[in-house]
């Protein structure tokens, strides 16, 4: 597999270049350590998942990558296990680095139980977007759906909170533009996890029963 941007799809995978993302706010909010204890485990989780990649070789990728055929065969786990596989070192870093970033100012802001649930939502929509709608016998690995998620979740949480999310935007709009002008890209993933992880935000900062719940 070869590297793309976020996410992977197929042996025969295109390659673009990453783009950096500087800071995401014009205020001085900085997560406090004890806030992003669930970014750090994540990070760690993908950093170690890739190592046990480097040792066992595609013994990972062939049962636990997203495969249509297998998921049609009841294999379901692979909607969330291939979000914590990767094809390159680049791959990888480019993920754990916009989840440092992304993850840790949500995670502070929205709290753990409601992060953890916008990235692992966020990650099986984009999963299911692949499986549904990416050509029947393509694999596809990668944080993309969780990692668009948190894009999505920072615009709505962002916007919310009158920080400046023009990087992330341009971040989100390039990354989009991307998927579909090269091949081997799954934006179709990319496109789930970004959809459900605006929605999730935007049902966390508005909807009034949620939060009378919550608080």
């Amino acid at each position: 597999m070869r590297q793309a941007s976020i996410g992977y799809q197929c042996p025969k995978c295109a390659s673009n270049s990453t783009p950096v993302i500087r800071g995401i706010s014009k205020s001085r909010f900085i997560p406090s350590p004890e806030n992003n204890q669930v970014t750090k485990f994540l990070g760690i989780s993908l950093i170690s998942i890739y190592v046990a990649q480097i040792v066992f070789g595609d013994i990972l990728i062939s049962n636990f990558a997203l495969f249509a055929p297998s998921i049609s065969t009841g294999q379901w786990w692979r909607l969330l296990t291939a979000g914590f596989l990767h094809g390159s070192i680049l791959h990888l870093l480019f993920n754990v680095y916009i989840l440092w970033v992304l993850g840790s100012q949500l995670e502070s802001i929205l709290g753990k139980t409601k992060f953890i649930i916008i990235y692992f939502v966020s990650l099986i929509s984009g999963s299911l977007a692949s499986f549904l709608f990416s050509p029947f016998g393509t694999y596809s690995i990668g944080a993309s759906g969780a990692i668009f998620g948190l894009m999505g979740a920072m615009l709505v949480v962002g916007r919310k909170k009158r920080l400046d999310i023009s990087q992330v935007a341009v971040l989100v709009v390039l990354n989009v533009v991307i998927g579909f002008v090269l091949s081997g890209i799954d934006w179709r993933a990319h496109l789930g996890g970004l959809a459900a992880g605006s929605l999730i935000a935007w049902v966390f900062l508005n909807a009034t029963w949620l939060k009378e719940k919550t608080q």
